[in-house]
């Protein structure tokens, strides 16, 4: 029968020399990255002692993560390498099938049916809709996921909004934490998660982009997909008169065949205000990294983050498409705006 995590790591600690179990719990108390782990869980304590508290405090997987991390510090190479073949480096329970891990996942676990960690996955819904903010944060502290300092600077921030964004951009990145943090939305936000999750079991989070990507044109050919694009903003007319912007009609191409991200740019750089969701959809959809996300964020305005956007991600079309679909859901009304300020140039042109 196979192992579980949890006995493979207790094995493996009860069989280190009495000098490596010294080094493993000292690099343990040592480790930086959160949760942190408390010296009167490990000091004085029982090689079965310290696996409980690594499970307790990372859970069965992250357990395992730490301890392979730890092993490979201390020189205990071949013990780490025995410890990955005793459980397949990545499985919670004993030899699961696809099938059982599939469902583990539809069913409202951490991870969803595709694989991906709920946490991740519903990013954006996560950071729009969470409102139990304060009791969340309270645990998080007490499991130490985050410290005093960290839970003091997020109260201060002035929206719910702001304080999940602060969390993604810090203790949401450890695997560990969000098994933790997944855990307390489910305490505290029980109608939020059982909705998304229904959502994964249905496969609603790729329905809800998919429609609107599917009408930028179906052809595999890009010249034959830019002239349908043309020809559904402008109606099957030309560009010349009667012609207007296709934002209104719903592509992103327009009737003179720019893109409406590129035609716009001065007037999107002065005047998006609703940055902050906008930079959530677009790492959510693998737009700009992490480390890009924390950078354009930590810019003083508006309109140097949008700069910023310009002189990188905004460059590829396909990234243009999505942050125009992004615009379209959180600036609705300057879409519009310039929408009927270039048709209406564009008239009097054509009637001059």
């Amino acid at each position: 029968m196979a192992k579980t995590i949890k006995s493979a790591v207790a094995d493996t600690l009860e069989d280190l020399a009495k000098g490596n179990f010294e080094k493993f719990c000292h690099q343990l108390l040592d480790r930086r990255e959160p949760p942190r782990v408390k010296r009167n869980r490990v000091e004085d304590k029982s090689r079965l002692q310290v696996t409980d508290a690594l499970v307790s405090i990372f859970t069965e997987e992250g357990a395992l993560r730490v301890t392979l991390e730890i092993l490979k510090q201390i020189g205990c190479s071949e013990e780490a390498k025995e410890l990955e073949e005793a459980t397949g480096g990545k499985s919670s329970k004993p030899a699961p099938t696809d099938a059982s891990s599939e469902s583990a996942g539809a069913a409202g676990g951490s991870k969803t049916a595709g694989g991906k960690d709920f946490v991740d996955k519903h990013r954006v819904q996560l950071t729009n809709r969470v409102s139990n903010i304060a009791p969340i944060l309270d645990e998080l502290l007490d499991k130490e996921v985050i410290d005093q300092e960290t839970y003091t600077r997020i109260r201060a921030l002035s929206t719910t909004q702001e304080k999940m964004r602060e969390l993604y951009s810090g203790p949401l990145q450890a695997a560990a934490c969000k098994k933790i943090f997944y855990d307390i939305l489910l305490k505290n936000e029980k109608f939020l998660v059982k909705e998304l999750s229904e959502k994964d079991g249905k496969g609603g989070c790729r329905s809800q982009t998919l429609p609107r990507r599917r009408r930028f044109g179906g052809s595999g050919d890009p010249e034959t997909n830019r002239q349908q694009r043309r020809e559904n903003a402008t109606g099957g007319q030309s560009s010349k008169r009667g012609s207007s912007d296709a934002a209104v009609s719903g592509g992103c191409t327009m009737a003179d065949g720019k893109h409406f991200v590129d035609k716009h740019r001065v007037e999107l750089i002065k005047r998006v205000s609703n940055i902050e969701p906008i930079l959530d959809e677009l790492l959510d959809k693998e737009v700009i990294t992490q480390e890009q996300y924390d950078k354009i964020r930590a810019l003083p305005t508006s309109q140097e983050k949008m700069r910023e956007l310009y002189s990188g991600s905004l460059r590829a079309e396909k990234c243009k498409d999505i942050f125009y679909e992004s615009l379209l859901a959180n600036e609705k009304f300057l879409v519009e705006d310039l929408s009927k300020g270039w048709s209406l140039a564009k008239l009097l042109e054509n009637f001059l």
